[in-house]
């Protein structure tokens, strides 16, 4: 009997196909219009710009309906960060399947050399939908902007929103109703 295993893959990825490249184009141009910048603007400030709305979206500072509607608004603001990684860092948007949770799929953007994961859209997700998940958007970005990655292996796909955390978590101060 062999002391060594072969470690099996946890995940695998493939090309995104154009035609959901295309949706993901389109709704990250939706959600620059939306919070009034250009998706050629300078990603530090794109970066800003979606981190600023999610947290206004978690106060209650949300567009109305017709502007964006809300099951929407995770994937426009995602494609666009997802963008945003890609531009400033080189790295490529992938269907990833995870092997360890029943096959499931996502598009993440990823490294170059896989060390790294960010699932954009699943990210905002759960800043919209939970006023008491810390929008870490900016903060993330400035990491990996500092090099703040730690020691990671080459094809480990490490979903790096896991690790990033604020020592002290912003708080939502819901916003008033008129009355």
């Amino acid at each position: 009997m062999s002391f060594w295993r072969t470690r099996s893959k946890t995940h695998t990825e493939e090309p995104i196909e154009p035609s959901f490249f295309s949706h993901l184009e389109g709704a990250a141009e939706d959600a620059a219009a939306i919070v009034g910048i250009s998706s050629s603007d300078p990603p530090d400030s794109i970066v800003a710009a979606i981190d600023e709305f999610a947290f206004a979206w978690q106060g209650g500072k949300r567009p109305p309906k017709k502007v964006i509607d809300p099951e929407d608004a995770p994937y426009a603001f995602g494609s666009l960060w997802g963008q945003q990684l890609v531009r400033k860092f080189g790295w490529e948007w992938k269907l990833v399947t995870f092997h360890e949770h029943g096959d499931s799929t996502a598009p993440g953007v990823l490294s170059p050399d896989r060390s790294l994961a960010v699932y954009p859209i699943h990210f905002v997700i759960g800043c919209l939908q939970d006023s008491n998940v810390d929008c870490t958007i900016l903060l993330s970005y400035n990491m990996l902007k500092a090099g703040d990655t730690g020691e990671l292996e080459p094809g480990s796909y490490s979903n790096y929103m896991d690790g990033v955390h604020r020592i002290v978590p912003r708080t939502v101060t819901p916003a008033k109703k008129n009355r």
